[in-house]
């Protein structure tokens, strides 16, 4: 009875061991994701910085095109005998650039907040 009792106790120590070994070799995969992702985002990040910083001067150049467009326009209507839009060519170049420049900046303050996001697997 006595060794009966022994065998199955060291039958489960087995198995406890066998077990938390699996868990501490889980956890370790765990860890050693975390440490493949932290250097991945490490050395994605400045790219993504460029990317996001490409975008932010693109929306801005096609902001500043609109305005001087847009002045364009209005100059062509006041010469052309529309007097009532005057008043635009001081307003809207104003207002655009206002606007491009507000763009731009909330673009550019995204940026980091933008860049270290995980990208979708």
């Amino acid at each position: 009875m006595a060794k009966k009792f022994i065998a199955i106790a060291c039958v489960i120590l087995a198995l406890c061991f066998i077990l938390s070994g699996l868990s501490y070799a889980s956890d370790k995969q765990t860890f050693g994701e975390k440490v493949k992702s932290f250097w991945q985002k490490l050395f994605n990040y400045p790219a993504n910085v460029v990317n996001e910083s490409a975008g932010v001067i693109a929306d801005t150049a096609k902001g500043a095109t609109s305005v001087v467009t847009n002045e364009v326009k209005t100059v062509g209507q006041v010469t052309s005998g529309d007097v009532a839009k005057t008043k635009d060519l001081v307003t809207e170049p104003v207002v655009g650039t206002v606007e491009t420049t507000k763009k731009a900046v909330e673009g550019t303050i995204a940026i980091p907040a933008n860049a270290n996001k995980e990208e979708p697997k």
